[in-house]
């Protein structure tokens, strides 16, 4: 009868634990409500229990049992060109996100830019696209700006040999009285 008792319990402990809910919150880039709508989808898709994403926070707060883990949510994430704290999704899957999903990608140290595309926002004429060429042209590693006014899309090249430096170009876009609503980097 003892044993029974404690296989019972031991039964029930295994139960419990394999039904509980494990809350975390994960850090994951993108820009509005569709990036919303596909990293939610992403992580219900992996086996989140729930999933919601703070877009002015850029955290994902979700809840997910032992049937997946926070590896597996992140993976499915990527995969659909969101990076997370662990996981960044591919060249390919990111570029194949809607334009206004293109959120601004961490550079890390290594990593050679070659070129930029740039969309600022609060441009009404072509003087405020001049205005930010301008600004662009005098930063000492750009060697080129080409301006799509209609896109409001700026593209840079770069000096061979020099140090891109990306916080120069959001200043420089800044100081000229605008904003950088998205920045990809090749």
């Amino acid at each position: 009868m003892k044993k029974l008792i404690l296989l019972s319990g031991f039964m029930m402990a295994i139960l419990f634990s394999a039904n509980a809910q494990t809350a975390t919150k994960l850090k994951v880039s993108g820009n509005c409500g569709m990036c919303k709508s596909s990293i939610e989808k992403a992580a219900t898709s992996a086996g989140a229990t729930t999933a919601s994403w703070d877009m002015d926070a850029k955290l994902l707060t979700l809840m997910f049992d032992g049937k997946t883990n926070l590896d597996k949510i992140e993976t499915a994430i990527a995969a659909v060109g969101y990076d997370t704290e662990h996981k960044t999704a591919t060249k390919a899957t990111y570029d194949a996100l809607h334009e206004c999903c293109k959120y601004e990608r961490e550079v890390k140290q290594d990593t050679v830019i070659k070129k930029v595309s740039l969309v600022a926002s609060g441009l009404t004429c072509s003087m405020c696209s001049k205005a930010i060429f301008k600004a662009l042209t005098k930063l000492d590693f750009v060697d080129e700006v080409k301006v799509d006014i209609e896109q409001s899309k700026f593209v840079l090249t770069f000096k061979s040999g020099k140090t891109v430096v990306i916080d120069q170009i959001k200043s420089a876009v800044a100081d000229a009285g605008f904003s950088v609503q998205s920045l990809v980097y090749e």
